[in-house]
């Protein structure tokens, strides 16, 4: 009988310093995911040097386009009324739908919720009085130091295009960029519109044309030399349709081949490819009416780092 209480007091005091090791091991491991300094490596934030594409705020949060979509999921308004509404009607109609008549259970809802509780605001409140109080109170560049702080966000990596013309102005006047917002590259009008690409970048003085040929080729290469040079870019990307294929007879896959993969290889840059995409599945959703399809990557990967390699 003695043994049998032996055994299980020695149970016990096994099964509690297990729960207090467990408790520590948590609470180390909490404690350095939250010292540990993050750097977002995908995002479409700008910095302040960038002016009217610095957007933030409450209603900006709420107009985003995962949130848009998200509100004509529930019947009420539709889309030609929707955009007839100005932006703080729009995300009144938003927050209203989504986080008062609703439980926000989606990421993108749940984000919006993680937000303003992490500023101390009320996320039951039934309107945005509060929130819009608390913006208006705040300069850009000191929300911007409160919202790194808060997140341990240590540098940001923003989503920029050399074809976009109020983009360009901030790059072309040479404006010092805040450091901690780092460039990425996008590659998406250049590989997926040619026929738009064209007139932007003969704009800029590159001397191309729809029908390519090797002077276009050329020129295209300088292009992306020059704004690699510019922006400084950490890596370049572009999404990709779900039917994309490579090799293939297109503009596209020419050039991949002949000016983005060279130009990766010789600036030692990472070309990131989001496969995929399909846009404006829903025209009448603007932005929120992107969507997804079933791509096969296998092939085209294998055959881009083949070219690589070569």
């Amino acid at each position: 009988m003695l043994d049998t209480e032996n055994a299980e007091t020695d149970y016990q005091n096994s099964y509690q310093s297990a729960i207090v090791a467990d408790d520590q091991l948590r609470r180390a491991v909490t404690q350095a995911i939250q010292s540990v300094p993050v750097v977002d490596m995908h995002t479409h934030l700008f910095a302040p040097e960038f002016g009217e594409l610095n957007l933030w705020g409450i209603d900006e949060l709420l107009t985003y386009h995962y949130l848009i979509a998200e509100l004509f999921r529930s019947p009420g308004v539709t889309t030609e009324e929707f955009w007839q509404l100005n932006r703080t009607e729009q995300s009144d109609l938003i927050w209203r739908t989504l986080f008062v008549e609703q439980t926000p259970l989606s990421e993108a809802t749940r984000g919006v919720v993680a937000v303003l509780s992490t500023l101390g605001l009320n996320t039951r409140a039934a309107d945005l009085r509060e929130a819009r109080e608390f913006f208006r109170a705040q300069r850009a560049e000191d929300y911007l130091e409160r919202v790194l702080k808060l997140s341990r966000v240590s540098e940001i990596v923003m989503t920029n295009d050399p074809l976009d013309e109020v983009e360009t102005r901030t790059w072309e006047s040479g404006v010092e960029i805040d450091a901690r917002f780092r460039a990425a590259l996008r590659l998406d009008r250049i590989l997926n519109s040619w026929d738009e690409a064209v007139p932007r970048m003969s704009a800029q003085g590159y001397q191309v044309r729809v029908e390519i040929d090797g002077r276009t080729i050329s020129e295209t290469r300088r292009f992306l030399d020059d704004w690699i040079a510019r922006m400084k870019p950490l890596y370049l990307g572009v999404s990709l349709p779900d039917d994309f294929a490579y090799p293939e007879q297109t503009p596209r896959a020419r050039l991949l081949r002949e000016a983005v993969l060279p130009a990766c290889r010789e600036h030692d840059l990472s070309l990131a490819l989001m496969i995929g995409v399909r846009r404006r599945v829903n025209p009448a959703l603007r932005m929120a009416g992107d969507g997804l399809g079933r791509a096969d990557v296998s092939v085209p990967l294998a055959e881009l780092a083949a070219t690589l390699a070569r």
